[in-house]
């Protein structure tokens, strides 16, 4: 019995020859796929049933339990004893780890000199090429007077990574 095949490339249908008479596609490999004896499917499908599914939650609740259980049993708190020759004993405790809060570092600032100008003071403190606004936005009091600082005048410094 011949297997009648359709082109997969041009879309020609019942072709009975290894090759396609529209487009020359060669499909004698689809051909001897289609000829391949049919494989039986297994009777029983690989499912997990519901009991067994059950079983394995209770092993693994029991074995959780046991975990801790162990802990608790065999793990005893982190207090150290030792015996010194002393009258008495001594017990030392470790004592637990404290987290001191971390401050923000306090904010520089500088005191203006006679002969400064805020680029100046922005390059010196944030490196060459760091514009004057940098000092600007520190410093609100300096918006629409950039060009007159007084000396004396006290300006805070920005972390120059905000300013830029």
């Amino acid at each position: 019995m011949i297997i009648k095949l359709n082109c997969p490339v041009c879309g020609y249908t019942e072709i009975e020859n290894n090759s396609c008479p529209n487009c020359d596609t060669d499909l004698s490999l689809i051909r001897m796929l289609q000829q391949l004896p049919q494989m039986e499917k297994p009777h029983r499908e690989a499912k997990v049933a519901g009991w067994q599914l059950a079983v394995t939650g209770v092993i693994l609740l029991i074995g959780m339990g046991l975990g801790v259980l162990g802990n608790f049993l065999f793990l005893p708190p982190q207090i150290l004893t030792a015996t010194v020759t002393s009258p008495s004993p001594v017990i030392i405790i470790r004592p637990s780890p404290t987290l001191a809060p971390i401050k923000p570092p306090a904010p520089t600032t500088y005191t203006v000199k006679s002969g400064d100008n805020l680029s100046a003071i922005a390059e010196k403190f944030c490196g060459k090429g760091t514009s004057w606004q940098v000092m600007v936005k520190a410093n609100s009091q300096l918006k629409g007077q950039e060009n007159y600082i007084d000396v004396g005048e006290v300006l805070k410094v920005p972390n120059c990574k905000e300013g830029t």
